[in-house]
């Protein structure tokens, strides 16, 4: 049994594919850009489309699907190629000449904020296919989702807008996607929380109702399941985000991680708002200290992190990371470093088993992955 978590190199971006024992497949975010060279053809950026349409299944009609597809804040590092990579309409209405190679979404998760107006140019592509899909539910009190047209709005809902049958809150544990269970994972909503939906109507802040989840990977052992591996993930949520989540949770088990993606590619955000690089809020130290054991992993989907003064990414948040992290330095990675063929940074692989997580790294000599670090003690 082996799950697979892959951080794709997308610079200051996120692009992320989960993929399941069971086969089924989970995308959060999208970075997919159309030109990957320098501009003189010499190719610099991975190919995630390519990978994608690796690593995903394909239906009946050879047509690529993915069967949960997480849009955690309409920002362009988050949305980007989703119109052009992604089927948006009636699944009937397919043309494999016309719409060759575009992924199929089972099932499609929004912040409330996405469907507002005033998005980044990319977000109104995943706007346009969310109201769709809205459409559907709001026209037929019976319907409950179909093939490509399942729909999920997470966060709570202060102006009573939102169907029970397509609005997931906080608090939630999910174990399924369009109908479809999971088997191997569980989800747990944590944000966006109601007064973080009001924060980003009256401030234009569209950080403010990323989507933050806490994936709970399930293994098999001697007939028995056991939770393993727990990733936590929030898009761009920012210090305050993170203090919500903390007054709003009573289970640490739910705020416990072996592996962090730093929120807002590494920015100091997560630390506190203020400019001064020192101080940090105690909710950044809570949610830290929540690691597992002694090989817990922090994930930098960003830029190389130097010490310029660019935030994201910041090279001193990078620090706090490292100084907080109970392995250090080994266990920070970032996406635009870590792993390398010729000059194209590759992602970041997690393969979780029996035996826990390993981080995997390519042999670029001899071109086949190999172990980064010793399989984690139980627990780790």
């Amino acid at each position: 049994m082996e799950h697979t978590i892959k951080y794709y190199p997308v610079g200051n971006a996120d692009c992320t594919l989960i993929k399941l024992d069971n086969g089924m497949t989970i995308i959060v975010d999208c970075q997919i850009l159309s030109d990957l060279t320098d501009g003189k053809g010499k190719q610099i950026n991975y190919d995630v489309k390519a990978d994608l349409l690796k690593e995903l299944k394909k239906d009946t009609s050879g047509r690529p699907y993915v069967d949960l597809f997480i849009s955690t804040h309409p920002h362009d590092d988050h949305c980007k190629g989703f119109e052009d990579n992604f089927y948006h309409g009636k699944i009937d209405d397919y043309d494999k000449d016309k719409n060759k190679n575009e992924i199929i979404i089972e099932e499609l998760w929004i912040t409330p904020r996405g469907l507002k107006n005033n998005l980044a140019d990319t977000a109104v592509a995943v706007r346009k296919e969310a109201k769709r899909r809205k459409e559907l539910y709001d026209d037929n009190p019976d319907f409950k989702g179909s093939r490509g047209n399942y729909l999920r709005i997470i966060g709570y809902d202060q102006d009573k807008e939102f169907d029970s049958r397509y609005c997931y809150v906080p608090g939630k544990v999910i174990t399924s996607a369009h109908g479809s269970s999971f088997s191997w994972l569980e989800i747990f909503i944590h944000a966006p929380f109601k007064e973080d939906v009001e924060t980003s109507k009256k401030y234009d802040d569209k950080n403010a109702t990323s989507i933050v989840v806490q994936f709970w990977f399930k293994v098999e052992i001697a007939g028995e399941v056991y939770y393993k591996t727990r990733v936590l993930m929030g898009g761009d949520a920012e210090h305050d985000i993170w203090q919500h989540i903390l007054d709003n949770n009573s289970d640490d088990e739910k705020l416990k991680w072996n592996i962090f993606l730093s929120p807002h590619h590494c920015s100091w955000s997560f630390f506190n708002v203020s400019d001064n690089k020192k101080e940090i809020l105690p909710s950044a130290e809570t949610i830290l200290d929540k690691q597992i054991g002694t090989a817990a992993h922090v994930v930098a989907s960003s830029d190389e992190i130097k010490n310029d003064g660019k935030n994201p990414p910041c090279y001193q948040a990078k620090q706090q990371y490292i100084k907080k992290l109970k392995s250090g330095s080994v266990h920070f990675v970032n996406t635009a470093t870590h792993n390398k063929v010729g000059e194209i940074p590759q992602p970041i692989v997690f393969k979780i088993s029996e035996t826990g997580k390993k981080l995997l790294a390519l042999t670029a000599i001899a071109g086949t992955p190999s172990i980064a670090n010793p399989a984690p003690r139980a627990g780790q």
